[in-house]
């Protein structure tokens, strides 16, 4: 029923583009409607150095995910559309910005904020233009990836997305190239799209420029080499090589990274607006971006267990840039951020790990429950601990410890149906950051509807 009436309305989205609907556009396609159910509960326990009351968080939110993906239209060139339409609403969520008497519980980032308090619903409509040549592809407009330079977090009901143009191109053997040039984001409690900053910034962006190419000639090993450029903040240089060894028993998988970043445009020249986390000291101009990090992590699996160590280190007087939406520009009424990820090793569920001068340990642990027959079974656990943070007082260390249990039923008639848990615990010891406590319970559903 819905593939029936479904042509009439896609053939006037492409209208305006002058694309007649062919068979192969509709007969390629693919739809699909996900529902998601998610819980947050962040509790804080106390300000480091501060007498003042940590802020606690609950959200509770039903959504309701639509995805079609057309194919393509014959012909040399061939022209498709991928379409998301998102509805949120608001189970559960607490309190008032604006009502300073009563601050023991605050508004989360699930939600849009309607005057300091969460709103009760939001949608979002989501169409992406898409062109095919030869192996070639273009995307115009909501764009969801991610890449060694780029991260859309999926933390609550809807995921960070970004608006502009891709273009990925498979025409060399083994290797794939790929540009883009982003002129707004969308982060995850909000329906419309906004500049872009880095974390210390207060004054938008409106252009994020990418490219990069990951070759994959050599047997079971990726080299990767990336560039980004956030007008008026920073550039960013990425190295990366991926490698699986199978051993006599077992397998060892290694992952590095290397970045540089130094500030371009307002940043470079010292003007506050476009400032950039981090300390600065001694004949250092404040807020400019100029620091690097080298990460390595080595994993090895064996029936099912992988056990794995990682270190990273920030070398500057920076943090670790990465792009992140305006309205995180420390408005009073933004509630806790949007809290947009990084491309970094240590992007864990509550901190990144990416101060100026943080060395860091890490360790993790994976189980998947297959392999004793219980298939969609997994079970992470995670650890970091960072230190010879750059602080100007105060303790310059923090640590955190990731649990997740997850479910996804592989077959039969509920598959696609999955249950996720999440437990973090993070403890600062610089002086005016919270430690946390957080659990969060996904459950999603995903039903084709053809």
């Amino acid at each position: 029923m819905i593939k029936k009436y479904l042509p009439p309305l896609l053939s006037a989205l492409m209208a305006p583009v002058a694309v007649s609907a062919h068979a192969d556009f509709f007969d390629d396609s693919h739809g699909d409607l996900t529902l998601l159910n998610r819980y947050l509960n962040q509790q804080g326990s106390d300000v480091v150095g501060s007498n003042a009351k940590a802020k606690s968080y609950r959200d509770w939110g039903q959504g309701f995910e639509f995805n079609f993906k057309s194919g393509y239209t014959p012909g040399t060139i061939g022209v498709g559309l991928d379409l998301q339409a998102f509805y949120g609403l608001k189970l559960d969520s607490g309190g008032d910005l604006n009502d300073s008497a009563h601050q023991s519980r605050y508004p989360g980032s699930m939600f849009p904020l309607d005057d300091g308090k969460s709103a009760d619903d939001f949608a979002v409509l989501s169409p992406t233009l898409k062109i095919r040549f030869l192996k070639d592809e273009l995307r115009y407009g909501t764009l969801f990836g991610n890449n060694p330079i780029l991260a859309n977090t999926d933390g609550r009901l809807l995921q960070q997305t970004d608006t502009g143009t891709q273009l990925v191109s498979r025409d060399l053997d083994n290797t794939v190239f790929t540009l883009g040039d982003i002129s707004q984001v969308k982060i995850r409690n909000e329906s419309s799209d906004n500049g872009m900053i880095t974390a210390g910034g207060t004054k938008t962006s409106d252009r994020f420029l990418y490219g990069g190419a990951d070759y994959m000639g050599f047997k079971d090993t990726t080299l990767s080499a990336w560039y980004s450029n956030l007008q008026d903040y920073y550039q960013q240089f990425y190295l990366g090589a991926k490698r699986t060894d199978a051993l006599p028993l077992g397998s060892l998988f290694t992952d590095f990274r290397a970045y540089r970043s130094l500030g371009v445009g307002g940043n470079a020249d010292g003007d506050s607006d476009y400032a950039g986390a981090g300390l600065y000291s001694g004949n250092a101009k404040k807020g400019r971006i100029n620091e690097s990090t080298f990460s390595l992590m080595e994993s090895y699996s064996l029936w099912g267990h992988t056990l794995g160590l990682g270190y990273q280190k920030n070398s500057g007087d920076s943090d670790f840039p990465y792009l992140d939406s305006g309205l995180n520009s420390g408005s009073s009424l933004q509630g806790p951020g949007s809290g947009a990820d990084t491309p970094a090793m240590t992007n864990l569920q509550l901190n990144k790990f990416q101060h100026a001068g943080e060395r860091t340990w890490e360790g993790l642990y994976k189980y998947d429950f297959g392999h004793i027959g219980l298939n969609g079974l997994s079970f992470t656990a995670m650890y970091a601990y960072g230190d010879q943070i750059r602080v100007a007082s105060g303790g310059n260390s923090e640590w955190e410890r990731d649990l997740w249990l997850s479910y996804v039923v592989p077959d039969g008639k509920l598959k696609g149906f999955g249950v996720t848990w999440k437990n973090a615990q993070a403890n600062p010891s610089m002086t005016g950051q919270t430690h946390q406590d957080e659990n969060r319970l996904y459950i999603s559903y995903v039903v084709p509807l053809w």
